[in-house]
């Protein structure tokens, strides 16, 4: 009897030690979900403000291209709005429309000789593929860190933890 008044409380103890060190570690790697979401917004942004450059670039040339270049606008407000909602799903999309109309832009640009033969155009290009890198890169980071998050809230007994504290499955970019 003497033992059980000493065991039962130990018990309890490490059962409320544990779950306190599951809570930092899933907050933990929330927090690093968010992080790398946010960096890969920043990275969004400037991609995004370098392309409305080369979208005005572009419209000064290419009269007979309104299409073309409406498509990238709406496709960039679609980014940048599901940038701003941390709307992951909604990004993902964005994202693909958003490379579909810059290629277009891009290629339809080419055909152009003012365009294709102009130096400063051909370091915006240059630009773009240097922040396609890093926007790849931080999906990459974010994709590492949703998944690790996604694990570790699948394993038992993270699972219990997550569940009783609200963390849901993080969504992952294409």
């Amino acid at each position: 009897m003497e033992m059980s008044w000493i065991i039962v409380p130990a018990l309890a103890a490490l059962a409320v030690a544990v779950a306190i060190g599951i809570r930092r570690g899933l907050l933990r790697l929330d927090g690093n979900v968010r992080t790398a979401r946010d960096a890969l917004v920043a990275q969004i942004g400037k991609r995004q403000e370098l392309m409305h450059r080369i979208a005005a670039l572009c419209g000064k040339l290419m009269h007979d291209e309104p299409e073309t270049l409406e498509r990238v606008r709406i496709a960039g407000a679609a980014l940048l709005g599901s940038a701003s909602r941390a709307d992951i799903p909604a990004l993902g999309a964005a994202l693909q429309a958003h490379r579909a109309a810059a290629g277009d832009l891009l290629t339809v640009a080419g055909s152009y000789p003012q365009l294709a033969g102009s130096t400063a155009f051909a370091a915006l290009i240059s630009r773009m593929d240097e922040l396609d890198a890093r926007v790849e890169a931080r999906i990459e980071d974010y994709n590492s860190a949703a998944s690790t998050l996604n694990l570790r809230c699948a394993a038992f007994p993270h699972r219990l933890a997550a569940r009783a504290l609200g963390f849901a499955p993080a969504s992952l970019l294409p």
